[in-house]
């Protein structure tokens, strides 16, 4: 016998012996340590391409997108530091009267965000009004939270979640102009919820789909604002605004960031971490 293809891969070689024993075609498969071969005798050579030709016109294989990466990563524990950090900063303020003093000062008041105290965009999205309002959205941060910080990256992600929910606050207050007040995390969570919505998008596409279908992904974080986000006691401007900010967030980023080298994660986390405490540290002591 005669070698027919060589530098195989074990899968590759099994399918194509598979498919000449179908044909009636004798073949052998050898490992050089390396790759995978295969032969057949010079009588049948002619005929085992002709058979191998079909099953690979019937059944092309797989390329790879230019430009795709994996969406999905490690497993990510980060939603649990965060919630903690949310939960923290509530025990320690709430029991005294600093509790109103903190929101007054460090909320997303839209009057004052719009005077320049844009460290507000930020600082108010640590801040709840009580026990319910921040159980709510640490479970639903922490759901969110999670996907996005698998999908975009254990730092990347937060600092998305982040950016989407200053973003936010500041076209929010944008909207409101004036006698606007708002505390919590809930406009970073439907940040959160336009990020999956664009990251399912694109999973969508890359499968190849093409009915309406594919937008079903978008539909389904529009549902969500819809159920969670219009309660009587919600800001429904503030929610909208964080999900579309997600979603413009989350656009730019599939299509600029190819890679999830951990450096770069570690970046990213570190600017997050970085401008929430330098914003709650202006917002302290340096605010009038």
């Amino acid at each position: 016998m005669g070698p027919l293809f060589s530098r195989l891969s074990q899968e590759t070689a099994r399918s194509y012996a598979l498919v000449l024993t179908a044909m009636g075609i004798p073949s052998r498969t050898l490992f050089d340590g390396f790759h995978w071969s295969l032969s057949v005798t010079s009588a049948h050579r002619r005929m085992a391409i002709r058979a191998i030709s079909l099953y690979l016109k019937e059944n092309p294989p797989q390329q790879p997108r230019r430009g795709f990466y994996p969406l999905s990563g490690p497993r990510s524990f980060s939603a649990i530091y965060v919630a903690g950090v949310l939960a923290l900063i509530h025990v320690t303020i709430v029991p005294g009267y600093e509790h109103q003093v903190f929101v007054n000062t460090l909320g997303a008041d839209a009057g004052k965000i719009l005077d320049g105290d844009l460290y507000r965009c930020v600082t108010a999205l640590l801040l709840h009004g009580d026990w319910v309002h921040l159980l709510g959205n640490l479970v639903a941060l922490s759901l969110f939270g999670t996907v996005v910080a698998v999908s975009y990256g254990w730092g990347m992600g937060w600092l998305l979640i982040l950016s989407g929910g200053a973003a936010g606050n500041l076209i929010t207050a944008l909207w409101y102009q004036q006698h606007h007040l708002a505390v919590g995390a809930s406009t970073a969570v439907f940040a959160g919820v336009g990020l999956c919505s664009v990251l399912n998008l694109r999973l969508r596409a890359l499968s190849g789909s093409r009915s309406w279908r594919s937008w079903m992904p978008l539909a389904g974080g529009v549902a969500l604002l819809g159920f969670l986000g219009t309660s009587p006691r919600s800001d429904l401007m503030a929610h909208l605004a964080g999900f579309l900010s997600g979603l413009a967030l989350g656009w730019i980023d599939l299509r600029i960031h190819r890679y999830r080298h951990w450096p770069l994660q570690l970046f990213a986390a570190c600017i997050a971490i970085g401008a929430t405490a330098a914003s709650w540290c202006y917002g302290v002591f340096y605010s009038g």
